[in-house]
């Protein structure tokens, strides 16, 4: 309810195509959490932050050739933008992530995760001036409290 803001959803063949991708993401991030965990103890969490970005990166160029038909033409504020979240929002966020794999379970880790849809939505609401309702309201409430009866379990 936070993400669609209460807004009914439709199942249309397009909408379903996304549901399908967003699994597949949630799944991808669970298992970057299972099986990095293990090696950023024994690494250290800027050494596989820094591997992840590189490997990544690389497979990012390699399939530049595959977008024949994309025109890039960005200003110099797109292209500042594009920079400032690739750096703080991919390179910063793996290394925070990383960094706390040292320190906790991917459990633990993968439960706190959600509070990341409350700060989505509050700098939204902050940044962006996107309404805030009695169903974002009510999303935020049930994560926070969702991840306070799990974290108070363990």
């Amino acid at each position: 309810m936070v993400v669609t803001r209460g807004q009914v959803v439709s199942l249309g063949q397009a909408q379903f195509l996304g549901d399908v991708l967003i699994l597949g993401t949630a799944v991808t991030i669970a298992l970057v959490f299972i099986f990095s965990k293990d090696i950023v103890v024994q690494k250290g969490g800027r050494a596989v932050t820094g591997g992840m970005i590189l490997i990544t990166s690389v497979l990012l160029v390699l399939a530049i050739p595959l977008d024949r038909g994309a025109s890039v033409n960005l200003g110099w504020e797109a292209a500042f933008y594009t920079a400032f979240l690739a750096v703080v929002a991919t390179v910063g966020a793996y290394f925070f992530l990383m960094k706390g794999l040292e320190t906790v379970s991917s459990t633990v880790s993968s439960i706190i995760l959600p509070i990341e849809v409350i700060v989505a939505v509050a700098l939204s609401v902050i940044i962006f001036n996107d309404p805030f309702n009695i169903y974002s309201g009510t999303g935020a409430v049930l994560i926070v409290a969702g991840v306070l009866l799990v974290s108070s379990s363990s």
